[in-house]
């Protein structure tokens, strides 16, 4: 799935194309990508006709404003994909299930293999309409997170984003303490931070060297500064490389382009390889039902 490095790509991408186009004509050929709408036609009533104001992200999901105070929300799944096209002449990747008519030119594509991704229109609360935020959110100091939030109420219930929320190691403390549960599972629970995934909590918690299971209510103030750190570190280096694509080739950025961070990857996808610290074996196990890769002897 993609996680906060790949989304942003893409909204980095469609910042620099989409923003000030508008949506000419919509295509739908597959209702389940649009199911939080009655129908195709309903949600293609909301968007055509509309300009693109801005291109945002919050956790895994993108927002694109338009000019009526509506939000086109995306959420990619599990192998979606945003591409871009000169126009309808260009080949259609199997799969592709929404594409979008922008003028002046070209087309926004939306592919997805398994279909777990989905689109839909936010509106704007009503006039004195009080959205209740994330209480996770709510640490946040700064940064854009929580406005995004109030104007997109579906995205209400994200905890904190490491980007567009701020908040300090002594806030992350607060949440870590509040929890029983294993690092990794705080990590990727998007209730609580959005936008980690499997890959990258892996290679975060190998960055601050903390066990995947970890309880984490014991981690110590520097060891929670430490991986306070390491998320922004981590996931500001694998923006850099525009993600990580894997062996199954499912994540590219809207011009077709493989991520190449996952040349970086320390641990994930490296069962039985030296570990780049200590030379000893990278291993794997089921955590969650997805596999764990760490280094036993540099991860405590």
């Amino acid at each position: 799935m993609p996680e906060l490095p790949e989304v942003e790509t893409v909204r980095a991408a469609l910042a620099r194309d989409l923003v000030g186009k508008k949506i000419k004509a919509a295509s739908v050929t597959n209702g389940r990508v649009v199911r939080r709408h009655k129908s195709a036609k309903e949600f293609r009533a909301l968007v055509e006709g509309r300009s693109v104001r801005s291109a945002e992200r919050l956790g895994k999901y993108l927002v694109f404003a338009h000019d009526n105070q509506a939000n086109l929300v995306v959420h990619l799944g599990m192998s979606g994909r945003l591409l871009r096209a000169k126009g309808p002449k260009d080949p259609k990747p199997k799969h592709t299930h929404v594409v979008f008519t922008l003028s002046p030119g070209g087309e926004l594509r939306f592919v997805d293999p398994r279909t777990f991704g989905e689109m839909f229109v936010s509106s704007p609360p009503a006039p004195g309409e009080t959205v209740e935020v994330s209480k996770f959110a709510r640490l946040s100091v700064g940064g854009d997170g929580l406005a995004r939030r109030a104007r997109v109420p579906e995205l209400a219930h994200l905890g904190l984003d490491p980007f567009e929320d701020q908040y300090g190691w002594d806030r992350f403390a607060a949440v870590l303490r509040s929890r029983t549960t294993a690092l990794k599972a705080v990590l990727t629970d998007q209730d609580i931070l959005c936008g980690i995934g499997n890959i990258y909590s892996d290679e975060i918690l190998f960055a601050a060297g903390l066990r995947y299971d970890r309880p984490s209510e014991s981690l110590s103030t520097i060891e929670i500064r430490r991986l306070h750190r390491s998320i922004t570190e981590v996931l500001t280096e694998a923006i850099k490389h525009g993600g990580s694509t894997l062996e199954d080739e499912q994540f590219v950025d809207p011009e077709g382009k493989p991520g190449t961070y996952q040349q970086f990857h320390q641990v994930y996808g490296r069962e039985g390889q030296a570990c780049p610290q200590c030379r000893g074996p990278i291993e794997r196990v089921t955590f969650h039902g997805r596999s764990t890769f760490f280094c036993p002897r540099c991860q405590s």
